[in-house]
């Protein structure tokens, strides 16, 4: 196809309008528009409402967040997306006081230490193991290749306490993961470049001190340099809702994709209500949602894709006077390792991380309950969810009273597991793709959770669509 050929509008068909599936169609719509190109796209949403988890509820003063509570603005994807949208003024920054972060265990709170020096003079693990973890220098780099776990890594290199009590929270808290299911490579591939480039973690970190002692450049944590947590005055429901008012007229509600099937050039999308022709085909929706609908394009692809496991997690919101609540909460949050006296996955202190998201003199606590560890948390009722978190909240931060304002969020499917053979997994959808052009798979279910890693596969697919036809 030409890109002065102005008769001929591609069609495009996305599945599933959740960030993912918002950010690509609204980036090919965008980029093939630099192109005078004016692609027939059409978003189908299995829901009612298009957004997916990245939604935003407004109830009493206090925001209540379904998915991410922010995003990472050192992606450049991201602040990509948020310019062309228009968004950048409504961007608020987390409070400083959010660099502060909890670990409980052994009956207390303690502060996760930013630096080495603040970690040798911290006590949030016993001298043994920051002995064992100084020995990390000595370990010798792992050569063999194989899929290791987040645990076994963090065990083999840094010692099992460590792995314990710092990793294995961190990971429940960001994947709802436990870690010692999930895949290093795919969820934290960093760290296996660090080894594999440097041979170990402490030298990987002086090698990169050196080469920012001389180019000037600060070095970051793991979060990247420079990195800070942000949303949006609304929440982060704005940048989805921003994204389905840019795309109104080309989203369809209520629409349940049943199959693709691929006839000649083309494919088929079949809905409960209808057949629908296309030249290219994104499917943004959930692995377990996309395996049933690619089944009869590849058995192979499609076993893949169940194969992908997701955690359920409940969120409970609770609203407190400021006088109820027995603890200073200035901070992100407290994670919670497994096997201590507690079943939630820990808590965030939203109103300390973005001072708008509480009325004055509020607290608002948001609670994880759930995730890999406790997979039964799911068939927990309504009341008995509520009644946990009123229990874990009394002694945790020694609550006196009722909360004045109190939200249940489940999520069965809440965040896909990148255990070990994930890559694999993803490599099976990427073999579809090259055997049947036009086909694409973007989403949390396949190379990042966050937003972020949605919004930077949003513009893979969307270059890969305008180079479908050879639009430059």
């Amino acid at each position: 196809m030409s890109a002065v050929d102005d008769r001929l509008r591609p069609r495009v068909l996305v599945i599933g309008g959740g960030i993912a599936g918002l950010a690509t169609g609204y980036l090919i719509l965008a980029l093939a528009r630099e192109r005078d190109i004016q692609p027939e796209l059409t978003v189908l949403e299995a829901q009612d409402t298009a957004g997916g988890a990245t939604r935003t509820e407004h109830i009493d003063g206090f925001t209540c967040e379904w998915g991410p509570n922010g995003f990472l603005d050192n992606e450049p994807a991201t602040l990509d997306l948020i310019k062309r949208l228009g968004l950048q003024s409504r961007m608020i920054v987390a409070s400083p006081s959010a660099a502060h972060r909890y670990i409980y265990h052994h009956g207390t709170m303690h502060e996760v230490p930013l630096d080495p020096m603040s970690f040798i003079r911290s006590d949030i693990l016993p001298f043994a193991a920051k002995f064992r973890m100084a020995l990390e220098l000595a370990v010798p780099a792992k050569r063999d290749g194989a899929d290791e776990t987040v645990y076994d890594f963090a065990e083999r290199r840094l010692g099992s306490s460590f792995a314990r009590y710092l990793i294995d929270p961190m990971v429940s808290g960001i994947f709802a993961g436990n870690a010692s299911e999930l895949s290093l490579r795919a969820v934290f591939p960093k760290m296996v470049e660090m080894e594999s480039d440097h041979g170990g973690l402490f030298r990987a970190m002086l090698a990169k001190r050196r080469e920012a002692k001389k180019s000037g450049k600060r070095i970051g944590g793991p979060a990247g340099a420079n990195a800070s947590l942000t949303t949006f005055m609304d929440g982060m429901g704005e940048l989805t809702a921003t994204l389905a008012r840019a795309l109104s007229e080309n989203i369809v509600t209520r629409s349940n994709v049943r199959a693709i099937h691929r006839r000649g050039e083309h494919f088929e999308v079949i809905t409960e209500a209808k057949r629908l022709s296309s030249d290219a085909v994104i499917v943004a929706c959930p692995s377990y949602a996309a395996a049933s609908i690619v089944g009869e394009l590849s058995h192979n692809a499609a076993r893949s894709l169940r194969d992908i496991q997701y955690a359920p997690v409940d969120v409970v919101a609770h609203g407190h006077r400021v006088e109820d609540i027995g603890r200073e909460l200035n901070g992100f949050g407290v994670l919670i390792p497994r096997g201590e006296q507690y079943r939630a996955l820990g808590s965030l202190w939203c109103d300390a991380i973005f001072p708008n998201q509480a009325p004055k003199e509020m607290h608002l606590l948001r609670t994880m309950i759930g995730g890999a560890h406790d997979l039964s948390a799911a068939d927990l009722s309504h009341d008995e969810l509520e009644q946990l978190a009123r229990d874990e909240h009394r002694l945790l931060y020694d609550v006196k009273q009722p909360p004045v304002f109190s939200k249940v969020i489940r999520h069965r499917k809440a965040i896909a597991q990148y255990t070990r053979g994930h890559l694999d997994r993803v490599r099976d959808t990427e073999l579809l793709e090259r055997q049947l052009p036009g086909l694409y798979f973007t989403g949390a279910s396949y190379r990042g959770v966050s937003v972020n890693g949605c919004v930077k596969d949003a513009f893979r697919v969307a270059r890969q669509v305008l180079e479908l036809w050879k639009i430059s």
